[in-house]
């Protein structure tokens, strides 16, 4: 079961009835809290905070079964109990219709209402484990998203499979665009804590006061705005993973805190004064080199013991070369897939200017280059007209051995030497006339031919 001890709320207006509650159900081993009127309940119900509620019915100022339509607003996965007073079964069938699991009558008898709340409880936990894992194994394949069979990659799918089934703390290394989250995502869904939560935030995105609040929630008060109580994402990712992206942007303080964290698996609501305790795994990540960092006095070092106790490290897309055709392959799919019609790959030249590139946003930019240039494809590939200027005019056939490489590739397809000898003229013209901003005349200047050929050739090469 993924929920050590899961957290109810009881509401009733009688004291005496969630005292003797509260004090069955503790003595389950379940984390209780109470609320004497349903406004109250409401001000402590939020997205996760519970698993279950039991509510009476007769309340004021909401019945029981209002009050199970604004919880369910709330939050639709919490499980719902309803108490009824003896021979008011019509009521709680009807709640039950409107999404309440189960229902037990005042005066109760306490060995059935522990049996109807562990059932509960282990309802709510199959339903979450079953949602978790429908998000992870439902969607797109792993084995599609970490793509490439250089030496590189094939180091990193090794490590993903070392450290996943471990509880380790693992550090992701890598530039911006690699892929750094996708590792993240792959070592959760290989480890035990597969079915808990997978919470994530990127350090980089917040300020200081913000990201502080986001990490470790806060209580009612505790600053202006805060008109409630917010759980962090530590708490939120208690019995699963927390990966803290960019982690080389965190402030030192919120390092300090975030150490503590770590070392003591407990954390502090701002305002609060009751330490949390929180079972979590770590994954860090960053594009910025840390041991660079600690030396400037910007990371603890003790922070960076601390998350690098397994390193993982991504190479730029520059360094693998060989893993563009899989990669653009893959992505071309997927414009295919968006766009609603067939896309077959790219031209043999739009390949060899992304082979070319050096890719300073990696394979984030390869895949938002695609699916835009996937959008002006006219036939049913990407050509290298399609792709943006900085990679056409990074396109020189002929000149290097990339260029060489692609002449070679349409000699292999059976085009004949007339037939090659076209793709570069018809190229050369199409760079010529992006560097003269389409000035025909400079154009027909520059490659030493007349106007009037220019044009011809133009038409005769369908160069708009």
């Amino acid at each position: 079961m993924l929920f050590k001890s899961h957290n109810i709320l009881l509401v009733d207006d009688e004291k005496s009835i969630l005292f003797s509650l509260k004090a069955a159900l503790s003595k389950e081993g379940y984390a209780v809290k109470t609320a004497e009127n349903p406004t109250e309940a409401l001000r402590q119900i939020e997205p996760g905070a519970f698993q279950v509620i039991i509510s009476d019915y007769n309340m004021p100022s909401l019945n029981g079964l209002e009050f199970l339509k604004r919880v369910k607003q709330i939050d639709p996965e919490v499980v719902f109990i309803l108490m009824t007073a003896f021979g008011s079964e019509k009521l709680a069938i009807e709640a039950m219709k409107e999404g309440a699991y189960d229902y037990f009558s005042k005066p109760f008898d306490i060995d059935e209402m522990r049996v109807i709340v562990a059932k509960a409880c282990e309802r709510f936990s199959l339903a979450w484990e079953k949602k978790n894992l429908e998000e992870r194994f439902l969607g797109e394949p792993e084995a599609d998203r970490i793509i490439g069979n250089s030496p590189q990659m094939q180091l990193v799918r090794e490590r993903i499979e070392q450290v996943a089934k471990s509880d380790m703390t693992v550090l992701i290394q890598g530039e911006s665009g690699t892929g750094k989250e996708l590792v993240a995502e792959a070592i959760q869904r290989r480890s035990v804590r597969a079915s808990g939560p997978f919470v994530k935030l990127n350090c980089a995105a917040l300020p200081e006061n913000l990201i502080e609040s986001e990490l470790f929630g806060y209580e009612k008060g505790a600053f202006t705005g805060a008109v409630g109580r917010k759980r962090g994402k530590f708490e939120v990712a208690h019995g699963g993973t927390i990966f803290l992206d960019e982690i080389g942007d965190m402030t030192l303080n919120t390092q300090a805190k975030v150490l503590r964290a770590i070392q003591e698996r407990e954390v502090e609501r701002i305002g609060g004064n009751d330490p949390i305790k929180v079972d979590v795994r770590i994954i860090a990540a960053t594009h910025r080199d840390l041991r660079e960092l600690i030396e400037r006095k910007q990371f603890r070092e003790d922070l960076f013991y601390r998350i690098n106790v397994v390193n993982v490290t991504i190479a730029p897309l520059r360094d693998r070369v060989e893993d563009i055709p899989l990669l653009v392959e893959h992505f071309v799919k997927v414009a295919s897939q968006k766009l609603g019609r067939p896309l077959d790959g790219v031209t043999p030249r739009a390949m060899t200017a992304l082979k070319n590139f050096k890719w300073p946003g990696n394979v984030r930019q390869l895949q938002n280059i695609l699916e835009g240039a996937a959008v002006f494809a006219k036939g049913n590939q990407i050509d290298l007209a399609n792709l943006p200027e900085e990679l056409q005019l990074g396109f020189t056939p002929g000149s290097t051995t990339a260029g060489i490489d692609w002449i070679a590739e349409e000699i292999e397809k059976g085009k004949s030497l007339d037939e090659v000898v076209a793709l570069i003229e018809r190229e050369m013209i199409m760079r010529t006339l992006t560097a003269t901003e389409g000035n025909q005349t400079q154009a027909a200047t520059r490659l030493g031919i007349k106007r009037g050929t220019l044009q011809y050739k133009m038409k005769l090469y369908n160069i708009v």
